[in-house]
């Protein structure tokens, strides 16, 4: 039989190593055998890992129906990013200028995340006081749910005394909930009192611990949603959750601190840089595997913004373009094994989301594959990014590699052949390959 496309090299599943051939036929895995595999197309990626398509639980893309952000991100330079990155398939926050609140809101953004975005795209509905009874008319909408404990755009912030009929609620939809964790009334209190010398006392380690706590305290005992802990910075928080709640760390926890953001405002974030003890402590506990999702939060603003007085200039990094260079140095340097990545970047978010048709390379799967060279040295620079607001955390930092090709099905279309995007070959613009 002749296939449609063969890949040769290693396949890291969440708890295997194995060097195959991968057989593909109409954007789905049809086979997967040591040898003997035939196709007229073929990549061969003996020196690489082949991953699941890379799965990111928390983006912001930016764009709505306003398009009042697309200067900032749009669902085209953004999941171009995200190819470029390695990543198959991205979920999208709720906090935009017309925040996703509302039915008609979501379609109109599905829509246009349909017409220009090059990968899957998946929406959270976001919870707030004005829609809690009616959150369960967006459920065929949405992919999950998100609640904020402090204030973001569009009013989605959740009082404490609200949080239990949030979680309710969201609970009678069947749909996971992502939860960000930082206590307004601990923020405000700090705000009120303190002569402010760094980001990491404006939104104190116990401002994420608090919130945590009200989280535990608001969640029924026998609840059986599935709970995610957003962008996790405080150690203490994971001794907090045990095994009750999932929870999530981003890449600029993981590398950065404090001190890197007194010299550079652009990582202010939320919530922000903490210690390097911390740091050390997250990272060990990345490795031991008490962390589920490894995301991006990948939250782009212009270098004019990000360039203004500390408190003024806005709070989020771009890290799309640089998921699959930091999983190498999480490999290479910090030791990580692969299989761990194959779950926390691809196995964990499909199986938190209810995504049974990928996060995984075996036979029946979709054809999603991020194959990574970590032999390959990059030093980051602007110039070689796809996001539209064109700065990185990471600028002018070496890492030991970078994804060389990405293959995404587009199972939408029928006997529809899987895209393939080859990170050496920069005349094949991610973008212009549609």
């Amino acid at each position: 039989m002749l296939h449609d496309l063969i890949i040769e090299g290693k396949i890291v599943n969440p708890y295997a190593i194995h060097d195959v051939q991968i057989a593909i036929d109409n954007g789905y895995i049809t086979a997967i055998r040591k040898q003997g595999l035939k196709s007229e197309r073929k990549i061969e990626a003996q020196r690489c890992l082949i991953f699941p398509g890379f799965i990111d639980l928390h983006a912001h893309l930016r764009e709505d129906s306003s398009h009042k952000w697309d200067y900032k991100e749009d669902f085209k330079s953004g999941t171009a990013a995200a190819v470029h990155g390695g990543i198959t398939t991205v979920i999208d926050m709720p906090n935009t200028p017309l925040p996703c609140i509302s039915t008609d809101r979501l379609i109109k953004k599905k829509e246009l995340a349909r017409t220009e975005g090059v990968i899957d795209i998946l929406f959270y509905g976001g919870v707030s006081d004005s829609n809690i009874n009616t959150i369960a008319t967006m459920q065929k909408e949405v992919i999950a749910y998100k609640i904020y404990l402090a204030e973001t755009t569009g009013g989605l912030y959740i009082r404490e005394d609200v949080l239990p009929k949030a979680i309710a609620a969201v609970e009678a939809t069947a749909k996971p909930l992502v939860i960000h964790c930082e206590d307004q009334r601990v923020i405000e209190k700090v705000r009120e009192g303190l002569k402010v010398k760094a980001h990491s006392e404006l939104r104190p380690e116990e401002a994420e611990l608090s919130a945590v706590k009200k989280v535990l305290a608001a969640a029924s005992g026998d609840t059986k949603i599935k709970i995610d802990i957003a962008h996790v910075s405080v150690y203490r928080t994971l001794d907090l959750i045990g095994k009750r709640f999932h929870c999530e760390v981003t890449p600029h926890h993981l590398f950065f601190t404090k001190k890197d953001v007194q010299a550079n405002a652009f990582l202010k974030v939320n919530p922000p840089l903490r210690s390097e003890e911390n740091r050390l402590l997250l990272l060990a506990a990345f490795k031991s595997g008490k962390i589920d999702f490894l995301v991006t939060d990948h939250a782009p603003h212009t270098k004019e913004e990000k360039a203004r007085a500390f408190l003024e200039a806005p709070a989020g990094v771009p890290n799309l373009d640089t998921y699959g260079n930091f999983v190498a140095w999480l490999i290479v340097h910090c030791g990580v094994p692969p299989m761990l990545i194959a779950r926390v970047s691809a196995y964990n978010p499909a199986m938190f989301l209810g995504l049974h048709d990928r996060g995984s390379i075996e036979v029946g799967k979709r054809a999603n594959l991020s194959i990574l060279d970590i032999h390959k040295p990059v030093k980051i620079s602007s110039e070689c990014l796809y996001t539209k607001c064109k700065w990185s955390p990471f600028e002018g930092y070496e890492f030991p590699g970078a994804v060389r090709h990405v293959v995404i099905a587009n199972c939408r279309v029928k006997n529809e052949k899987c895209k393939i995007y080859d990170m050496e070959n920069k005349l094949k613009s991610i973008i212009d390959t549609d």
